[in-house]
């Protein structure tokens, strides 16, 4: 995984239980590539087979990153 600091706007959104990357793992890779870290409690790995739906959380934390 490249842990250089990204050149543009990131987050990091990660899950306390997600089966593939620690908490503390997620923590790491947002504190290496300058993103932002958003933790959204117990959601497991955060994909579409996740069970989140259309989850306004997720575009919203997209919009953020959308605005100039």
């Amino acid at each position: 995984m490249p842990l250089g600091r990204l050149p543009f706007p990131s987050v990091v959104v990660a899950s306390t239980n997600d089966p593939y990357v620690t908490a503390e793992r997620a923590r790491q890779f947002a504190g290496s590539w300058g993103s932002r870290l958003v933790t959204v409690g117990d959601a497991g790995h955060i994909n579409s087979q996740s069970g989140l739906g259309d989850w306004p959380a997720g575009f919203a934390l997209l919009e953020e990153l959308r605005r100039p």
